[in-house]
């Protein structure tokens, strides 16, 4: 154990250091200047929580689990269940000294917490709770988040900590370290009220954590043993050689030497280099099916992948590879459908749902919603989810084709129709999507000349090329999709009632960003994601107050714009999304926005967030939200009236 990540090397004068302390801290937070008497790994902490925009005045930390999501974590975590007999034993130590134990997984949310009565009640003062985050980020400089970002022990006591709500507390922690990846998964702390501060704490926990490892690596040792008995099992079963099995971190545990041949690699060191394996291997981290398919057209080669489960926890994947020349995509491919569309509120959930009712049929859909609400998007999971997924998906943008073209576009044209067209003729986007689905996005936008011919396509199921008089029989699904009032347009004869009625057989409305803005943090993360494989850059963090301001704004260009900021923003940010990696037009609109409405300050935006979090969480419970946030259920109700919640 290092010295410096110890804060209190004796229990004299506790309270006299505490007074250095507080002078030291109210020269770093208020003067603005470094103190002297302040260990090196606190300083690097404090400018790191600086760097977060977090508020050194914050007297909580938030609570980033629901009571619901708690019991899923928790039953599912093989860290909490290897802990649990040392934790225990822990207790028994430890009762009697106003101490409590908490263990927090790797991004410091806290999962199991023990201790003195009175001591717990205390510290719910602070959201020292199950489910509280405490990682540096959401909680300031604390021996569980610091630990974490340090993989060391840490020792923090009393103004040690940045933020002002835990000022009172000593906390000591461990991380705890995967024995096989040494990445760290956890951290172990034992935490009091200052005054009860003592050196040996440290070492405890330490100690503590050490254990706890231990049971970790004779479980990876089983893990390790049943990994290489899939393998085996699996060439006995199939009589391939072409089965790979990738550990947990996606490492390779075992995997059979012509499979290199046909990935085209020399070494597995080389797996996922190709772009094709990068989205691949992107795939492992987001999906969450037990078995899905994954083509690699370069290779013409068709991965079939199966996720491991072990002693109720997921340990890694099985794949088989098989080489195709044509490729033809099983019903596997339809458990991919849904993936990409993000999200979990309520009005996106129920889009769904109704969408994966409508979509193995053969029933017109006409999507609904404004500019940028994802309608392509729906409509070729729609189509993924279909009996015709291994068929074309074709779209058409009505509104983006010149009036006198759209109708060859559709349609098509024999050889010599008119002059400036293919000498061969061309087929137009019906026959393209023959046996599939063709989307007709913004078909508000359509000539109204036009649409009776159109009408009668989707009356006979035949299309004529310009030019000829032959009709040709298509099998085609139809989807629409629109930003407008196709009803209005009809008034105004602009659109076509008996065509509208056609089309209209089912609707989905798809939902703003503005109304569904709990999922605006899914959003980023996946879009920052899957923005950083595209451009070869690192996956970075996302500041809380960047989302704080996210959840203010009113999103016009809703998610097409949102994708569009996190992405200009993760191609000129380093590891991290701040405020001044968003581009000037967004901070000009979000300005003129401040200009019409006075700005909360800081700590109102993170109670606002809060609060706003809480009531999805709970489906709108105030009861249980007041709860949660510890204030009368009154008092709530006058906070989301004046943050406009009702």
């Amino acid at each position: 154990m290092l010295l410096s990540n110890l804060a209190v090397y004796s229990v004299r004068n506790l309270h006299q250091k505490m007074k250095e302390l507080e002078a030291a801290w109210e020269d770093f937070i208020v003067n603005k200047r470094k103190p002297k008497k302040i260990r090196p790994t606190i300083i690097e902490s404090w400018k790191r929580c600086q760097n977060y925009s977090l508020n050194p005045w914050q007297k909580q930390t938030p609570v980033s689990i629901s009571n619901e999501n708690l019991s899923e974590i928790i039953n599912s975590s093989y860290l909490y269940h290897a802990s649990l007999p040392v934790l225990k034993d822990l207790y028994h130590q430890i009762e009697g000294t106003g101490h409590l134990i908490t263990l927090s997984d790797e991004q410091g949310r806290i999962i199991f917490l023990n201790g003195s009565p009175h001591t717990l009640t205390k510290a719910e003062k602070m959201n020292f709770i199950q489910g509280a985050n405490w990682s540096e980020e959401a909680a300031g400089s604390n021996a569980i988040g610091t630990s974490i970002v340090t993989g060391k022990p840490e020792q923090i006591f009393s103004f040690e900590h940045y933020c002002e709500g835990v000022h009172p507390w000593v906390c000591s922690a461990s991380p705890i370290k995967d024995p096989l990846t040494g990445k760290v998964i956890g951290a172990l702390d034992l935490t009091g009220p200052s005054d009860l501060a003592q050196p040996h704490s440290l070492s405890l926990v330490q100690n503590i954590a050490t254990m706890i490892q231990h049971q970790l690596f004779n479980s990876s040792n089983r893990t390790r043993l049943y990994l290489h008995d899939c393998y085996e099992k699996e060439r006995i079963k199939r009589k391939s050689k072409c089965v790979i099995i990738l550990d947990e971190m996606l490492n390779i545990a075992n995997g059979d030497p012509e499979c290199r041949s046909l990935l085209q690699i020399q070494n597995w060191n080389e797996l996922f280099l190709q772009p094709e394996l990068q989205l691949l291997k992107a795939s492992f981290l987001t999906n969450n099916e037990q078995e899905w398919e994954w083509y690699v057209a370069s290779l013409q080669l068709t991965i079939y992948i199966q996720s491991l489960e072990f002693e109720s926890k997921h340990v890694g994947f099985l794949l088989q590879l098989e080489k195709r020349s044509n490729h033809q995509p099983s019903s596997l491919k339809t458990t991919e459908a849904w993936r990409h569309l993000i999200g979990q509120s309520l009005s996106l959930k129920q889009v769904i749902k109704q969408s994966q009712i409508v979509a193995p049929t053969n029933v017109p859909i006409l999507l609904t919603g404004e500019s940028g609400t994802g309608k392509e998007v729906f409509a070729n999971a729609i189509h993924k989810g279909s009996k015709r997924y291994d068929s074309p998906f074709i779209a058409i943008n009505c509104g983006a084709i010149p009036k006198e073209l759209i109708a060859s576009e559709l349609f098509g044209y024999e050889p010599g129709a008119f002059t400036g067209g293919k000498r061969e003729g061309k087929k137009g986007k019906f026959e393209e999507a023959n046996g599939g689905t063709l989307l007709l996005d913004e078909i508000g936008e359509m000539p109204f000349d036009l649409q009776v011919h159109l009408l009668r396509v989707l009356q006979e199921k035949e299309v004529v090329r310009l030019g000829s008089s032959k009709p040709i029989s298509i099998d085609v699904r139809i989807i629409a999709a629109t930003n407008k009032n196709l009803n209005d347009l009809i008034t105004k004869e602009k659109f076509r009632s008996d065509l509208y009625y056609r089309l209209n057989v089912v609707e989905l409305s798809l939902p703003s960003l503005r109304e569904r803005k709990e999922d605006i943090d899914h959003l980023c993360h996946y879009f920052a994601r899957t923005c950083a494989n595209t451009h070869g850059k690192i996956v970075p963090e996302i500041d809380r107050q960047v989302l704080t301001i996210f959840h203010d704004y009113d999103w016009p260009g809703n998610i097409r714009e949102l994708k569009n900021i996190i992405e200009y923003a993760v191609l000129f940010s380093e590891k991290r999304i701040t405020i001044d990696s968003l581009p000037k037009k967004f901070h000009d609109q979000t300005k003129s926005l401040s200009n019409k409405n006075p700005q909360y300050s800081p700590i109102e935006q993170e109670e606002k967030l809060t609060i706003k979090q809480l009531l999805s969480e709970t489906g709108g419970n105030l009861s249980e939200v007041a709860r949660r946030c510890k204030i009368a259920r009154s008092t709530l109700y006058r906070k989301m009236q004046k943050y406009q919640l009702v």
